[in-house]
C-alpha cells in the first residue's frame, strides 16, 4: 500500500539516485573536457550498482525518515547531513576497494574521477532532497498525516515550525483536547484552539477520543503536547495503536538535541549532553573555525582589493565601518565590516527614529530596516551577497569572533534574549550561524533567540560544516539577506 509516508521515501530515493548519477556525469564529462583524461565516458556506465549501495547504506543507517518501511520524523539536518556523508564516502571506498581486488587496471577510468565524486555527493546529496523535499510540498504529495493532542504555546509552536516546512512533510490533519467535548467558545478559550481554526485543522474530539478516532483515519503519528491530561488516560491504547508518539515538551524545555535513553529501575527517560560545558568540544570549535577562517581567507582575497577600490569610487567615507558589539561573556569589542551606509548613517537613523510611526516600531522590533535608506547602491549589492561582513575574519584571527556561532549583538538586544543571554554569551559570536541560515534576515526574534542557545548547546563539528553549506547556498541564492 503507498501511503503518502512511502511515497515520501521513494521520492527521496529517486532523489539520491539522481544526485549520485548527476555528480558522477559531471565529473566524468568535465573531468575529459579540460583534458586531465581520455577515458570513454561510458565505461562508466557500469558502475551503477553503486548507486543501489548507496541507497542500502541510507536504509541501514535509518536515513530515509526514520525507518523507510514506516516512515516518521527525519533525522535533524545536521544528523542527516553526518549520515549521508558516511553513506557517500562508504559507498565510493568500496568501489575503489572491489577494483582493486578486483585487479582492474586504471586505463579504463580514474579513481580520481571516483574519490571526487564521493566528496561532491558527500556534500551534495541533502540539496537533491531539499528540492525533493520542495516539489513534494508544493504538489501536496508525500506529506504524512499525523494528529497532535494537547494546546498552548508549544501547539503554536509546532504549527508555526510546520506552516510552511518542507522538510519534515508532516500534515496535521486534525487535533485533540480536553477532558470532554465542550462548545467552541470554551474550547477556545481554555485550550487556545485559536491557532488550529485559523490554520483550517479540524477539532476531532477530547483526548479520550485520540485512539478511536485515529483509528478511522488510519493515522499512525500522534504529537504529544505536553499535557498532564495525557498521562492520566491509557497509555496501553496509545501503544496498542500508534507506531510513533512524538512528544514535544514545553516551549521553555532544555533545549538540546543530543540525549540517549536511560532508566532507572524500570522508570524511563532521557539523558541530555550539553556540547558547551565540554572543554574538548570547545577546543576543537576554536581549531576548526581557525581552519575554516584562513581558508576562506585565503579563496576570498581578491575581494579584500575589489570591494575598497569600489567603495572609495561610489561614495565619501572610509572603506571600513566598526561598531561596539558584545562578545563572549558580555565583553565589548568592535567588530569590522566593509561601509554599506554613508558616512552621516548615525545621524540619518537619529532623524528616522525621531519621526516615529511604523520605521521606528521597525527598528524597536528587530534592529533592523527592510528599506534602510542609510544604505548606498552598492552597499544593498554588498548586503544582499553578505560581502560586507568579509571583514569580520579579522575579527575571528584576533580571537573576538568565531567562523559561526550566534549573532554579534549590542546592548539594547540584552533584553530580547532574556536567561537565554547567559548561555548565547558563554561562547564567541559569530559571522554566520544557525539563525541566519534558517531564515536570515526573515527570521522572528524570538526564533532566533531559540535556534542560538541550540546552537551553543549542541555544537558538533558537522553542525558548522550543515552551517556553512547552507551559508553558501543562501549567499548564492541571496535568501533573506538585508
Amino acid at each position: 500500500m503507498f501511503t503518502q509516508g512511502r511515497i515520501r521515501v521513494i521520492l527521496l530515493f529517486a532523489a539520491d539516485a539522481f544526485c549520485m548519477a548527476s555528480i558522477w556525469a559531471v565529473v566524468v564529462l568535465g573531468y575529459r573536457l579540460v583534458g586531465f583524461g581520455r577515458y570513454d565516458p561510458a565505461v562508466y556506465l557500469d558502475f551503477w550498482p553503486a548507486i543501489l549501495l548507496f541507497l542500502s547504506f541510507n536504509a541501514i543507517f535509518d536515513n530515509y525518515n526514520g525507518s523507510w518501511m514506516y516512515p516518521s520524523a527525519p533525522l535533524s539536518p545536521v544528523e542527516e547531513l553526518r549520515r549521508l556523508s558516511g553513506s557517500a564516502m562508504l559507498t565510493h571506498l568500496a568501489v575503489i576497494a572491489f577494483l582493486g581486488f578486483a585487479y582492474q587496471t586504471t586505463e579504463g577510468y580514474s579513481r580520481f574521477v571516483i574519490a571526487v565524486s564521493g566528496v561532491l555527493v558527500a556534500v551534495g546529496a541533502q540539496s537533491f532532497r531539499n528540492w525533493a523535499r520542495r516539489m513534494m510540498r508544493a504538489s501536496g504529495i508525500g506529506q504524512i498525516p499525523v494528529v497532535l493532542s494537547g494546546g498552548g504555546e508549544s501547539a503554536r509552536r509546532v504549527l508555526s515550525a510546520l506552516a510552511d516546512d518542507s522538510y519534515f512533510g508532516f500534515k496535521v490533519v486534525g487535533y485533540f483536547n480536553g477532558t470532554g467535548r465542550v462548545g467552541r467558545k470554551r474550547r477556545r478559550r481554555e485550550w487556545g484552539a485559536r491557532e488550529f481554526e485559523d490554520a483550517g485543522i479540524k477539532y476531532l474530539g477530547s483526548l479520550r477520543d485520540i485512539v478511536s478516532e485515529s483509528r478511522k483515519r488510519d493515522i499512525k503519528i500522534l504529537l504529544a503536547c505536553q499535557d498532564e491530561r495525557l498521562f492520566r488516560l491509557q497509555m496501553d491504547e496509545f501503544a496498542g495503536w500508534f507506531t510513533y508518539i512524538d512528544y514535544l515538551p514545553t516551549a521553555r524545555a532544555f533545549p538540546i538535541f543530543g540525549s540517549r535513553a536511560i532508566s532507572f529501575d524500570g522508570i524511563g527517560g532521557l539523558e541530555m549532553t550539553n556540547q558547551g560545558r565540554m572543554k574538548v568540544k570547545r577546543l576543537q570549535k576554536r581549531v576548526l573555525d581557525a581552519v575554516f577562517a584562513a581558508v576562506a581567507f585565503a579563496v576570498l582575497s581578491p575581494l579584500f582589493v575589489l570591494i575598497p577600490l569600489l567603495i572609495k569610487l561610489t561614495s565619501r567615507g572610509p572603506v571600513f565601518y566598526f561598531q561596539t558589539r558584545l562578545g563572549r561573556n558580555g565583553k565589548k569589542f568592535r567588530v569590522c565590516k566593509f561601509r554599506s551606509m554613508y558616512a552621516d548613517a548615525d545621524a540619518r537613523l537619529d532623524r528616522l527614529l525621531a519621526r516615529g510611526g511604523a520605521i521606528a516600531e521597525e527598528w524597536r522590533r528587530s534592529f533592523k530596516l527592510k528599506n534602510d535608506p542609510r544604505v548606498t547602491a552598492l552597499g544593498k549589492f554588498l548586503r544582499k551577497t553578505s560581502l560586507d561582513e568579509l571583514p569580520q575574519l579579522f575579527n575571528v584571527f584576533s580571537g573576538d569572533m568565531a567562523l559561526i556561532g550566534p549573532r554579534p549583538i549590542v546592548d539594547e538586544e540584552v533584553a530580547y534574549y532574556g536567561d537565554a543571554y547567559k548561555v548565547v554569551s558563554s561562547v564567541r559570536p559569530g559571522i554566520t550561524g544557525l539563525w541566519q541560515v534558517s531564515g536570515r534576515s526573515d527570521t522572528q526574534y524570538d526564533r532566533r533567540v531559540a535556534l542560538d542557545t541550540y546552537y551553543v548547546l549542541n555544537w558538533s563539528p558537522w553542525m558548522d560544516v550543515w552551517v556553512l553549506l547552507r551559508t553558501f547556498y543562501a549567499v548564492v541564492f541571496m535568501r533573506g539577506a538585508r
